[in-house]
């Protein structure tokens, strides 16, 4: 089960955007430019300024894993000189608006790689508090990647190992949602 834009801006999407992210959540629009590239959000925003001027807005995307978490991935959308905002980035799974939060401090410190994601458990389920800790580990692998300037043969296997951790947490939380949804499907009347 992927990550999702959340539904709504509810309590629990407000919470996290303040504490974690210390700004106020809202919607912003998806339009991607003829030339914007999935997963590119910062060379995107480059690019929409270059060509049509305007400026960066930094700050964080909020999905949330149903059931599970939600979590905050660094992201830039752009300005126009007349002051709208758009997200020129287009989206793996076609989202026409997603939740951004600015944060000008979320700064760009490295010229491929945004700051790492932070996550906040929706859930008291012991497998999704468990896949949390292994996605906030390998945050913390990636985060010493990048202040080490790029990956070095010290910490891949550091790095690989964090990640096959998360990986396999994020298959145990898949497989219990998912049990979870057949449950429901099977309790409902037919």
């Amino acid at each position: 089960m992927k990550p999702i834009a959340p539904a709504q801006i509810d309590d629990q999407v407000i919470r996290f955007a303040r504490i974690a992210l210390k700004g106020v959540p809202e919607w912003i629009e998806v339009e991607p430019l003829e030339r914007s590239i999935q997963t590119e959000c910062f060379d995107n925003v480059d690019q929409a300024i270059r060509d049509h001027g305007g400026k960066a807005i930094m700050g964080w995307i909020i999905w949330e894993k149903p059931g599970a978490w939600l979590e905050a991935e660094h992201h830039a959308i752009w300005e126009q000189q007349d002051g709208t905002r758009r997200d020129v980035t287009p989206t793996v799974y076609g989202e026409p608006r997603l939740v951004f939060v600015p944060d000008d401090k979320a700064i760009r410190t490295h010229p491929r790689f945004g700051l790492p994601t932070r996550y906040v458990s929706i859930s008291n389920d012991p497998v999704a508090v468990y896949a949390i800790k292994k996605a906030q580990k390998l945050m913390e692998v990636r985060a010493e990647i990048l202040a080490a300037g790029g990956i070095s043969p010290k910490l891949m296997p550091k790095a690989q190992l964090a990640n096959d951790r998360f990986i396999k947490a994020l298959e145990a939380i898949d497989a219990k949602l998912a049990a979870q949804g057949k449950a429901k499907d099977d309790d409902a009347p037919q």
